[in-house]
């Protein structure tokens, strides 16, 4: 089987272009993704601690910045990127309720 190669014709973000979407974290894939999205027009939001330290540097990258039940409650899709084993609490105090 031949592994199929995407290109730019063959996927569009027009399903997406109108929504806001949420990366929470900003780490080496959260900060990656949201730069991508941004710099294709889509609108982002970056939720995080309010005591991190990517707090300033997704600023400073040109993004607003918010806590993560913020930026989960303006959000029309939430991409959670981040640690493995601060998921699950995270998802359960600062995502699930809102």
């Amino acid at each position: 089987m031949v592994a199929k190669k995407w290109l730019d014709d063959d996927v569009s973000i027009d399903p997406i272009k109108d929504l806001t979407v949420a990366v929470i974290g900003y780490g080496i894939q959260g900060s990656a993704q949201a730069c991508n999205m941004k710099d294709s027009g889509i609108n982002v939001i970056v939720g995080l601690r309010q005591d991190g330290k990517s707090w300033s540097r997704a600023e400073m990258d040109g993004h607003k910045v918010m806590s993560v039940p913020d930026a989960v409650k303006q959000a029309d899709i939430i991409h959670i990127l981040i640690p493995d084993m601060e998921q699950e609490n995270t998802f359960k105090n600062e995502i699930g309720p809102y």
